[in-house]
């Protein structure tokens, strides 16, 4: 991974070390002087502020920071060595193998599956002929493509998984990013376009995003039926006012150095190769698509271009050791903090220590979940804070009136939880963008982090009139 700006002087580096582990055994310590929180939450609590401290400035390799994490919980919480006053002050312990197969969440396999799929068609060039297919009617100039990618990109992801999009979008920006010099800054506007896209479009339909569906399945069991289309006449003009703002912010920061900069999009022949990783292709994403009818996890989905490729030596051993495996460790090391917050109780003592009751006003209460919704989602699963917050908020929306119902909190937390695109780890879109690297931790959080303000913004202000609209109570 190479990075697109010069490299921090080593003693910043050092220094931001330094201060992060100061901060984190200041939080450890404070947290373990509370007497509501148990030893283990204040473990976890330091644990976290080191990952997040860590993964902002990136004073090590994102990936780096995933593997300590990983180890910190295996010492400090499941304690194999059962040393005196680590592991949990009371009840039982997870073990080791507990922490490790939160690391080994199910979603590496699709990620994994989406790389190989990106890999085989830029080895047979059918990424260029489908890039040049789907994005030709944008024409060539750079502002009128940036929007293409960004429309394309969100489309895709209202009716299939996020990460699978992503992965499949990556490929088709790849050809793009090979016609302007390495400096071009515009380079950072179309990589950084497909994640933020993605995560957008999620927005638009129940299927879109694993909290969307959270959210429906609580409301339906509180006695709301929130059906496809109710939800896509609140969601998709979300979707809509917020790509627009996502493409004059990517345009603001990183419109083109180079005067006259054309991105041509020439359709090539594609070989006998080609149309088997196309065929593939096509396959996986309806399998993606139809999940419902199938009832195959994602996760497994993954297989089908593993096996074809593989089996095929379509793909061989070199293909497999240039795949960006460090991706897959920052992914896994974002899924384990998650799970040690959850084993740990700290995401409970978080949501509890919100300004929350039932005497607060209706609107401060659905802007304080909102932005929690955001700001947990950027450090740790979307779903999981989703399943987190969701039962506190419809319980709470049965004492608030003024119009803010158990429909409106519950969809405006799920929405929230797609706007949480500030840092590598945020979503697995980010992560996969981050991949390329085209862009820095920075790049991201300066426009992912605007992204989500505006967009809980919008949601603040509108999900009322919108939901009236849909006709849902």
């Amino acid at each position: 991974m190479q990075d697109t700006e010069a490299k921090p002087p080593i003693w910043r580096r050092w220094a931001a070390l330094a201060g992060s582990f100061a901060a984190a055994l200041l939080s450890a310590s404070w947290l373990s002087h509370q007497s509501s929180v148990p030893q283990e939450a204040a473990y976890m609590g330091g644990i976290f502020v080191l990952a997040a401290l860590l993964w902002v400035t990136e004073a090590l390799p994102l990936f780096a920071t995933s593997l300590l994490v990983i180890g910190l919980q295996i010492v400090f919480l499941a304690n194999p060595g059962g040393w005196d006053g680590f592991g949990f002050a009371a009840g039982n312990a997870p073990g080791y193998r507990d922490i490790l197969a939160a690391a080994a969440d199910p979603v590496l396999l699709l990620f994994f599956g989406g790389f190989l799929l990106a890999q085989a068609a830029v080895k047979v060039g059918v990424d260029k002929s489908m890039s040049a297919l789907m994005l030709k009617p944008f024409g060539q100039g750079p502002a009128l493509v940036l929007a293409g990618v960004l429309c394309v990109t969100a489309l895709f992801s209202m009716f299939m998984s996020n990460t699978a999009t992503t992965a499949m979008m990556i490929t088709l920006v790849s050809p793009m990013l090979s016609q302007m010099p390495t400096g071009e800054r515009f380079r950072k506007a179309l990589v950084l376009a497909v994640p933020f896209a993605a995560n957008i479009g999620g927005m638009g339909t129940p299927i879109g995003s694993p909290p969307n569906a959270v959210a429906t399945g609580f409301l339906q069991k509180a006695g709301h039926d929130v059906d496809f289309l109710k939800w896509m006449i609140v969601g998709t003009p979300f979707v809509l006012v917020i790509l627009a703002s996502t493409w004059l912010l990517l345009w603001f920061f990183f419109r083109p150095t180079v005067s006259g900069l054309k991105v041509k999009l020439e359709q090539q022949q594609v070989s006998r190769q080609g149309w088997f990783v196309v065929a593939v292709f096509v396959v996986t994403i309806l399998l993606w698509l139809t999940d419902k009818l199938h009832g195959l996890p994602a996760a497994v989905v993954a297989l089908v271009p593993a096996v074809a490729f593989t089996s095929t030596k379509l793909l061989d051993k070199t293909d497999i050791n240039s795949l960006e495996w460090n991706v897959l460790i920052l992914i896994a090391g974002g899924i384990s903090l998650g799970a040690g917050m959850q084993m740990t109780g700290l995401d409970k003592l978080i949501v509890h220590a919100l300004p929350i009751g039932p005497g607060s006003s209706g609107f401060a209460v659905v802007v304080v979940l909102v932005f929690a919704t955001m700001l947990m989602s950027t450090f740790m699963s979307n779903t999981a804070a989703a399943n987190l917050l969701l039962p506190i908020g419809i319980s709470t929306a049965m004492t608030l009136g003024d119009g803010f119902g158990e429909v409106r909190v519950a969809m405006d937390i799920a929405l929230a939880a797609s706007l949480a695109m500030a840092l590598p780890i945020s979503t697995p879109p980010n992560a996969i963008a981050y991949s390329k690297g085209e862009f820095t931790t920075k790049d991201m959080i300066k426009v992912g982090a605007l992204i989500g303000v505006i967009g809980c913004a919008l949601i603040l202000s509108f999900s009322s009139m919108l939901m009236r609209l849909a006709k849902l109570h």
